[in-house]
């Protein structure tokens, strides 16, 4: 809030706003002849984005269900077994592999995917078949000592519950069937760790706790190897029993670990360093924005803000919402404030992918905003704006600003501008109480 002071009482020019506050956000398609062109354009960028990431897919798909048939035919060859046993093995795997590719693609359509999973297959693909070639190593290890809890959690977190119980399963299958003692016992024993590892791991937040999911998991694989090996041994308990099972549990906590500290790296905070940067004030773009115009970077200051501070409290993603309030303008230092200028900035300063789709929205239909995060980037830009407006005809003026923040809301809900949005009618009741209980905050726009 000090920050924000100083940055309000150093204002050597007037804010400069548009005429009409309420349509600030709908200047997405000023280089375009009519809506209706822009709307047109951005379809055409999206199917052509859409057919891309399709012939992507479909080649991750088919890779992977090709090299895992060749993994299973080459392991069981090599192991010496026979040509029923090849093709049977062969043909298994394959099949496994074609109940993956279609768990993902269900999961696809019915948006079941985790952290942001959907659509990126490449990750998955890469593991499911390191975790097939590694698997025909298995054999040679006494059953009690494979890993398999960890290959379950790792195919789960990169896709999803159902596609990661699926692979594991297939990958398990394989030395099940290439070890001369395996039987149903083994394979159950390895099915339930892995499903209660899916199950400990498949609600990670921003927060990442995941010291009680690890301890549920390794109990439950220590118990599991107990039940179903330990006692079933025909010699007596000793010590000497108790060892795979210890170094079990103890590699398949490192690699937890290992594999917790890569997804959560390159998943639940894969861009958090990026926007520490882009949300810092002094971030070179908006030294920019500052140079170029100084009224764009206050409303812009004064945008983010309020964002974040409705986002936080909705729960909404608060990164993403102060990012696009700092950039929802940006285009202007290009000449105009159009998508495409938008987008070649945010291409230039690597913008992450989640911010450029508000950004988009936001800036394509302003008339029929869908996501939250558009919802509340609207709302904040629309109050300030109007603020910013009202003060620049009269700095002294007394304003209602509750009477101003029912204003613009009953507009944009009478208008159909929420029509197609996610957000809830207690959300949207909550946003409106929190704009209005920062009061003191707008008297400093003046």
């Amino acid at each position: 809030m000090e920050e924000n002071k100083e940055m309000i009482k150093n204002t050597e020019e007037a804010v400069k706003v548009q005429n009409d506050p309420g349509a600030q956000a709908g200047r997405g398609a000023e280089t375009v002849k009519s809506a209706e062109d822009a709307e047109t354009a951005v379809r055409k960028e999206d199917e052509e984005n859409g057919k891309k990431q399709k012939t992507m897919k479909y080649l991750l798909f088919f890779l992977m269900f090709f090299l895992s048939g060749i993994i299973a035919g080459a392991g069981t060859l090599f192991y010496g077994y026979g040509g029923a046993d090849i093709i049977c093995n062969t043909l298994m795997v394959m099949l496994g592999t074609g109940m993956v590719i279609f768990a993902l693609a269900f999961s696809e359509v019915n948006g079941l995917f985790y952290y942001a999973n959907q659509g990126k297959y490449g990750k998955f693909v890469l593991f499911y078949l390191t975790a097939m070639a590694l698997s025909l190593v298995f054999p040679l290890l006494p059953i009690s000592g494979w890993p398999f809890l960890v290959v379950f959690v790792i195919l789960s977190l990169f896709s999803n519950s159902i596609s990661g119980l699926v692979a594991g399963s297939v990958c398990l299958m394989l030395p099940v069937m290439l070890q001369n003692t395996g039987s149903c016992r083994e394979f159950m024993l390895y099915f339930f760790s892995g499903l209660v590892g899916i199950l400990v791991f498949s609600r990670l937040n921003q927060e990442f706790k995941v010291g009680l999911p690890v301890f549920i998991s390794l109990v439950c694989l220590t118990v599991c190897l107990s039940a179903n090996i330990i006692l079933f041994e025909r010699e007596r308990l000793s010590i000497s029993q108790f060892t795979f099972v210890a170094i079990n549990i103890m590699v398949n906590f490192i690699l937890l670990l290992i594999t917790l500290k890569i997804f959560n790296g390159s998943v639940i905070h894969r861009y958090r360093d990026r926007y520490m940067d882009l949300n810092d004030p002094e971030f070179p773009l908006l030294v920019q924005l500052k140079e170029y115009d100084k009224a764009e970077y206050y409303r812009a200051i004064h945008t983010a803000y309020l964002g974040d501070r409705i986002a936080k409290k909705l729960g909404l993603n608060d990164v993403v919402v102060k990012a696009c309030g700092y950039y929802h303008r940006i285009g202007i230092i290009k000449g105009e404030n159009t998508w495409e200028n938008v987008k070649e900035i945010c291409e230039e300063y690597r913008v992450p992918e989640d911010t450029r789709k508000v950004l988009k929205e936001y800036l394509t239909r302003p008339d029929k905003v869908v996501a939250k995060e558009t919802t509340v980037l609207l709302f904040a830009d629309c109050i300030v704006t109007t603020i910013l407006d009202a003060f620049k005809k009269d700095p002294k003026a007394e304003l209602d600003y509750k009477q101003i923040i029912d204003s613009v809301f009953n507009k944009k809900m009478e208008n159909g501008t929420l029509s197609e949005s996610d957000i809830s009618i207690a959300q949207m009741r909550e946003m409106r109480k929190i704009f209005k209980a920062e009061q003191l905050y707008y008297d400093f726009l003046r």
